[in-house]
Order: C-alpha cells, then sequence, then structure tokens
C-alpha cells in the first residue's frame, strides 16, 4: 500500500552572524492543518557563512564552460583549484552537519523522527527572509540523507494562494521550450531529450524573436515551461540570450510569466542561470515551482540532470523524488565538475501541491477494471484465452531461435563487437593513468636530435643513443626495460653491457596469419637481434586482430617457432619481472587457466561472448585485452638523452616499467576499442604493450575486474528469456500507446544491465537480446492485428 505523503515545514527567523535562528516546525499529511509543531533554535554560526562563501568563491574560479557566465573566466583544467573547491565544500559540509547537531535543534530531529517513517514521501519546504539560509547545501543535513524518500526545496517566506484554473483534458503535457543563442553551449542534447518524452506536446522556439516568447506566453496555456541557453547575472537581475541580437531581462519578461502562471502553468525548469538570485527575482509572480540551479552550472551537468530528473518524473515518480533521484545521479560526475549534486534545487510556493506528470496530462492513470471474478493477471489471462498466451509465448522463441541461429552464423559478430567498444567506452573512472609503466617515445624530433649528434640511426634507435639510454636508466633501478623495436643486432659495446643488465628484454615477431575485411593476410616473423640475450629476455609483439581490424584480444603465450624462438609476449614478459618483484609467481597454465598470485587468467575460447571465431583464431594463450581509457605517461628520448630529465630521473625511472618504442610510425599502428569509432587517431605499438601490460597488472594487484563472458548455454536462456519479455510486454499491455513504452523501457532495463554487469567484468550479449526483444514484440503486433477479436473485462482506453 503506497504510503500518505508528507509536508514538513522549516521557518527560520534571525541570522547567521549575531541571533541565530528561531525553528518552526510544522509536520502535516499532504493537503491537511498541520498535525504537530515544535520550536527549536539554531545557534549562530558566523564562520559558516565565510565557508560558504570560501567555498562558492573555489567554485566559481573552476570556470569550466557554464550555462551562466557571471564572469568571463578562462578554464585552465587545474587539479589544484578541483582540489581546493573539493576541500572548501568537505570542510563546509562539515560544518553544516555540526550545526544541524546543535543541542538546541535536537527538539526538532527528535519530532521529526517521532511523527515521520523513512519509508514516507516527504517534502521539506525551508522558508527564511534570510536569503543565505537558501544558499546552504541543505541536502547534506542527514535528517534527508537518512529519509530516502524526502527531498528539501526552498520557499519564500511570503507566498500568495495560486489557483489553477480549470484545463480541458488533452492527454499530453504541453511544454514551452525555449532554446536561445546557445553561445558556447550546445543545447542539441535538450531539444533531443524533450522530443522524445512520452505523452508530451512540446512547441520549441529556437533563437526567438522577443515577440514570439511574449506572445507564445500570453495566447497559450502551458503546463511547463523550459528554458536553455546562454545566460548570464547583471548585479541583483538575471538575463536570457533569445538569439545574438536580442535579449530579455527578467523585469521585462513579468508580465508574459504572470500570464502563465494565470493559465496554469505548473512549473519552469531553468537549466541555465543563477537560479536563486532567479527565483528571488521571480517570487512575486507565485510561480507554483521552479526547478533552479543554485550556482554556475557546466553544460554537461545541466543536460544530465535534465535527463535524470525528465526520466524518472515522465515515468511517474514525484516531482521532489525525481530531483532526488537526479541530483544523486550527478554525483558519477563530481570526478571531473566538483559539487555537481549540489547545483539543482526547487523553489516551491507553499500554497500549491506539485503535480505528477499524469496530473499535467489532465487525465487520471488509465485503469484495467476487471471483473470481480478475476483478482489476478493469471485469471485475465484466463479471460483472454490460454491459446493466445501460448501463440505470443511461441512467437517469443521462435524469435530467440532465429537470433540465436543467426549469431551461430556470425551474422551479428559485428555488430556485437562495436556494442563492447562502446560498452568500453562509456565505462567511468578508465582514465586513471597506471604509474607504475613509463613509455619513452620516439618520433621524428628524436631521429633528427639522434642525427645532430653524429649517430648512425637503424630504423628510428641508433645503437649508440639506445647504450646512452640504458645507461643513464638503469642506475635508478627499473624494474624492467622493454624494447619494441624490432633489430636485427646491437652493437659489440651495446651487447656487452645488455649482459650487465638481465631485465632487458628484446622482440621478434612470430609469422601468422590475421582476418581483415578484405580476406586473409599473412604477417612475415621477424627474428630477435644478434646478440647474447637468452631466450627469457625475448618476447614476441604479435597481436590478435578481429576481423574488423581492431584489437580486442591479447596474446599472453604460444608455441614459439624457427624465427621467433620465444614462447611468451613482451607485454606479459614486462608484467613477471614486476610481479616477481612483489613476490608473485606464474603457476603454469592448467585446463585453459593461467594463475599469478590469486588471479586467475581465462583462455578465450572461439564463442567467448560475442566472438564466433576458429581453433586458429584463438591460438595459443589469448585474453580479452582490459583497456584504460589514458595511455601511460610519456616522455621524448630526446628529452633524457640531452639531460632535461636528469634531476627527475629517480622519480620517473625508479621501480617503474620501461617501455621503449616509435609512436609516430605509420605501420605499427592499431585501432581499440577507444579509436574504432575512427574519431581519433590509431594507437602506436608501444602504447597497446603498455596497455595490456598495465591490465595484467591491474588485475593481479590492484584486482581489476578482468573482461569476462557466460558459458554458451546461459548466453542462449538470456537471448531466449528476453525474447519472452518482448512477447509478454505487448500481450499484457493492451494500449499501443503503453505498449511502445513497455518496449521502451524493456530496452533501457536491457541496457542498464549489460552496463552494470560490464563495469564488474561481464561481457553479456546485448545485441542478440535487444534483437530477440525487438522481433518477438514485433511479431506479437503483427499477429495480435490479424487474429479475431476476443472480449476483455476492461475499460482500457487506447
Amino acid at each position: 500500500m503506497a504510503r500518505e505523503p508528507k509536508l514538513v515545514i522549516l521557518k527560520l527567523d534571525g541570522d547567521f552572524e549575531q541571533q541565530g535562528f528561531q525553528v518552526s516546525l510544522e509536520i502535516s499529511a499532504e493537503g491537511q492543518r498541520p498535525s504537530v509543531e515544535e520550536i527549536g533554535y539554531l545557534p549562530p554560526a558566523p564562520d559558516l557563512v565565510a565557508l560558504l562563501q570560501q567555498w562558492q568563491q573555489h567554485y566559481r574560479q573552476l570556470g569550466a564552460t557554464t550555462r551562466i557566465t557571471p564572469k568571463e573566466i578562462i578554464y585552465t583544467g587545474s587539479v589544484n583549484r578541483l582540489e581546493e573547491c573539493r576541500q572548501s565544500a568537505q570542510k563546509l559540509g562539515d560544518r553544516l552537519v555540526h550545526w544541524f547537531e546543535s543541542p538546541s535543534f535536537r527538539a526538532i530531529e527528535l519530532r521529526l523522527r517521532e511523527a515521520l517513517d523513512v519509508q514516507d514521501p516527504i517534502r521539506v519546504l525551508v522558508r527564511s527572509p534570510q536569503r543565505q539560509v537558501g544558499r546552504i547545501p541543505w541536502h547534506l543535513w542527514e535528517f534527508i540523507d537518512r529519509y530516502h524518500q524526502s527531498e528539501v526545496a526552498l520557499s519564500p517566506a511570503k507566498a500568495a494562494q495560486v489557483q489553477a484554473p480549470p484545463r480541458t483534458p488533452t492527454g499530453a503535457v504541453k511544454i514551452l521550450a525555449i532554446l536561445g543563442n546557445p553561445g558556447k553551449i550546445n543545447t542539441t542534447p535538450d531539444r533531443q531529450l524533450l522530443e522524445t518524452l512520452p505523452q508530451a506536446a512540446v512547441t520549441f522556439l529556437i533563437e526567438p524573436q522577443r515577440q514570439e516568447v511574449y506572445d507564445h506566453l500570453w495566447h497559450q496555456p502551458w503546463d511547463i515551461l523550459f528554458f536553455a541557453g546562454h545566460s548570464q547575472t547583471e548585479g541583483d537581475r538575471g538575463r536570457i540570450y533569445l538569439n545574438p541580437d536580442d535579449s530579455l531581462t527578467l523585469e521585462e519578461l513579468k508580465y508574459g510569466l504572470r500570464r502563465a502562471v494565470q493559465q496554469g502553468l505548473q512549473l519552469a525548469i531553468f537549466n541555465s542561470c543563477d537560479g536563486l538570485g532567479l527565483a528571488y527575482e521571480l517570487e512575486s509572480l507565485n510561480l507554483p515551482q521552479l526547478i533552479i540551479m543554485r550556482e554556475p552550472v557546466p553544460d554537461q551537468v545541466a543536460q544530465q540532470f535534465l535527463n535524470y530528473f525528465l526520466e524518472v518524473f515522465s515515468r511517474g515518480d514525484s516531482l521532489y523524488l525525481s530531483v532526488r533521484k537526479a541530483r544523486e545521479r550527478l554525483q558519477g560526475l563530481e570526478g571531473d565538475f566538483p559539487c555537481a549534486s549540489w547545483l539543482p534545487v526547487i523553489y516551491q510556493n507553499p500554497t500549491v501541491t506539485p503535480p505528477t506528470w499524469e496530473a499535467l496530462q489532465g487525465v487520471s492513470p488509465q485503469q484495467i477494471t476487471i471483473s470481480p471474478t478475476v483478482s489476478s493477471p493469471l485469471m485475465l489471462v484466463g479471460r483472454t484465452g490460454w491459446r493466445s498466451l501460448r501463440t505470443a509465448l511461441t512467437i517469443g522463441l521462435l524469435s530467440a531461435g532465429l537470433v540465436m541461429g543467426g549469431r551461430s552464423l556470425g551474422w551479428l559478430q559485428r555488430w556485437e563487437l562495436q556494442a563492447f567498444d562502446s560498452l568500453m567506452r562509456l565505462r567511468p573512472h578508465q582514465s586513471l593513468k597506471d604509474s607504475r609503466i613509463l613509455v619513452i617515445a620516439i618520433n621524428q624530433d628524436d631521429r633528427d636530435y639522434q642525427a645532430d649528434q653524429g649517430m648512425e640511426l637503424q630504423d628510428s634507435l641508433a645503437d649508440a643513443a639506445l647504450l646512452k639510454l640504458l645507461q643513464k636508466l638503469v642506475p635508478h633501478s627499473p624494474r624492467a626495460i622493454g624494447l619494441d623495436v624490432l633489430r636485427d643486432a646491437f652493437s659489440p659495446e651495446l651487447d656487452a653491457y645488455l649482459q650487465t643488465f638481465d631485465r632487458f628484454i628484446a622482440i621478434c615477431r612470430m609469422k601468422n596469419f590475421y582476418n581483415d575485411l578484405s580476406g586473409v593476410r599473412s604477417l612475415e616473423g621477424v627474428r630477435p637481434p644478434e646478440s647474447q640475450l637468452p631466450i627469457d629476455q625475448i618476447g614476441f609483439t604479435n597481436v590478435p586482430l578481429d576481423p574488423d581490424r581492431v584489437l580486442r584480444r591479447q596474446t599472453l603465450g604460444m608455441e614459439s617457432d624457427a624465427i621467433c624462438p620465444t614462447h611468451l609476449s613482451l607485454n606479459f614478459q614486462l608484467a613477471l619481472h614486476y610481479l616477481q618483484d612483489e613476490g608473485i609467481e606464474l603457476i603454469p597454465p592448467k585446463a585453459g587457466k593461467l594463475q599469478l598470485g590469486s588471479t586467475v587468467f581465462r583462455q578465450l575460447t572461439p564463442r567467448a561472448g560475442g566472438y564466433v571465431l576458429t581453433a586458429g583464431d584463438v591460438g595459443g594463450f589469448q585474453i580479452l585485452a582490459n583497456y584504460r581509457l589514458v595511455n601511460p605517461q610519456q616522455v621524448s628520448l630526446r628529452e633524457i638523452l640531452d639531460g632535461t630529465l636528469d634531476e627527475n630521473l629517480p622519480e620517473l625511472v625508479g621501480d617503474r616499467l620501461i617501455l621503449i618504442g616509435v609512436v609516430d610510425g605509420e605501420q605499427d599502428l592499431h585501432l581499440t576499442p577507444y579509436t574504432s569509432d575512427q574519431s581519433t587517431a590509431s594507437t602506436a605499438g608501444v602504447l597497446v604493450q603498455a596497455q595490456m601490460t598495465s591490465h595484467i597488472l591491474s588485475a593481479v594487484l590492484d584486482q581489476r575486474p578482468q573482461i569476462r563472458w557466460w558459458p554458451e548455454w546461459l548466453e542462449w536462456l538470456w537471448i531466449a528469456g528476453w525474447a519472452v519479455v518482448g512477447s509478454a510486454l505487448i500481450f499484457f499491455v493492451l494500449s499501443p500507446r503503453r505498449q511502445f513504452a513497455a518496449v521502451f523501457g524493456g530496452i533501457a532495463l536491457l541496457f542498464t544491465l549489460c552496463f552494470s554487469l560490464f563495469l564488474y567484468g561481464w561481457w553479456i550479449p546485448l545485441v542478440p537480446a535487444l534483437l530477440g526483444l525487438l522481433l518477438a514484440s514485433g511479431g506479437v503486433v503483427v499477429w495480435s492485428g490479424h487474429r479475431p477479436a476476443e472480449p476483455l473485462a476492461t475499460s482500457d482506453s487506447p
């Protein structure tokens, strides 16, 4: 049973500096007179105001691209400024929590906990003539955090009653969306989101003239007003920019907004301005509800909040709970945008009860009326016929069979691999560099420098340059050094030096074949350099390419051949050296598994995940490569050879793995899941080797989830299950309009599940399950359109 919504009003009279605040508490059921009243006290806290101002200063100095620019600040991306903002936020939050824990405020806390249950939907209105009260982040109050169905809103100290006029039900929420002059921001995602809202009639004014805005506000009734675009605050006044030549202050928009309120405007969303100043300026208009941003808002935060909010609000959640959910989801952006979850806030007329999405449509939620003898969905099925249900489920299973058959033939592999790449790119927290690895990059400037120094170049690296480089690196105790440059031989001086350092790894390449879109091509083998290096200081660089030539797999080991005598890859050799120093030894492979310490690597199979490969395609011990978005740290060869980094070498080199290789060559370039969309340049081979080495170290030392896959029988069950879900959605949801919403919801749930599991390392079928759902739901729609009509005991209107 749904719980009765509760309203909590806190009236704060006083100030921060001298008196403190007398706090009056009222608790009531929604729409009723208060049943609980209490008086408490919050002590003076001038330091809280100082901390608030300090945080505001640090926040605004970040200078990220915002939808409001109170100052022209160029974004520097300063890590120090980010950290300063986080620290000032932490201090403000700690002080605020301490303030709420004041003994004089305890009576309020106790009455709240006595009168309310943690499961109650609760609206908390904070009312005070002291405007600094609205600036503090009230959501940090422990009561709001503990009562997870609650949300806090600001409310004017004085407000007039708003009487909404009677409206003719239209079945759609009427939205006026003003997309003003964008300046440097992107309003396209806002428009795309509004266009996809269910049961909404959206009118867009794109860079309108001033008279257009007046006419639409004056002559038509609206449920929601939305604005996105460039704006700024001038003193205490907000200005919105309609087009490159025209702008309006809120004072100039006052009569149009007042008319809109008189005609029934319920909610205004200003996804742009310095919101509290805007709310105070609009106070006299008695707007029922505003959703605003308390501080300048970064473009990405504004777009994501709107996305999160409308997603849950249009699905049926209350306005307050929708704002809370959207606000809390912004925490995922706080790595780049500190305090993003502090920004959204509701400004509420206390005389108005917030509407739901269905109430804005002007119609009651559609109900299925079942006769008294029918008390469950199964009995409803009995009315429509078990035969029809069996047919719908049969369509689902047949759809699953078609998808499984096509998948077995490899028809879906390309799509599945592209979906895999998309999931990789969507993962958060993959941007940190692996500080255990350093890449010494060689480019044209480094080749020119070697030539200028009279060094005889062999490919891109002279023996004299390599010898000098090693003489600079080795004294600082690197864990190992890998040379990702193919060489025929080393000079006698270099070869002699290498005998004194047993952690240098050279490379060779085995002869093998790989597939690409134009057919099967042969890759010639390359011998290791002629030197006295033992076999355990040689690693192969062969990598397995997928049919679209994207590198998603890595080979740890394979049988050596006459050209390349080693059986371990360069990246695996480097990782083993690092892990041996950590006391972690390799346990020989057994039954498709390889173990390092407590970490087990599972060998790739021909039918792993979305792959349909031959046994030859997965030769050797292959695993799925788990890339990071950012490559390890790089320095140039020249910076080390000319002494520029001499003072920093102990920190750069000590206790690290070093990889040396060319980063600007045209031959050794690879597509990865992060570059397979062709939006960025291909990745140099030495960086790929560094990424693969990082993958092994992170899995073993950091317990970073590896990418795994289900057994084939479980994948078949998963695909069949989603096909049955698709057929059931259409069969049980009788309204055509709701059928579309149900299928869309099923797709969203499928993606959410697949992405959530992918974050934990599980690659499960997304494309086949999606095709099964769509094919089955479409099949049931077609079948339903041709079968004879059967009587239903329902009043569900289309």
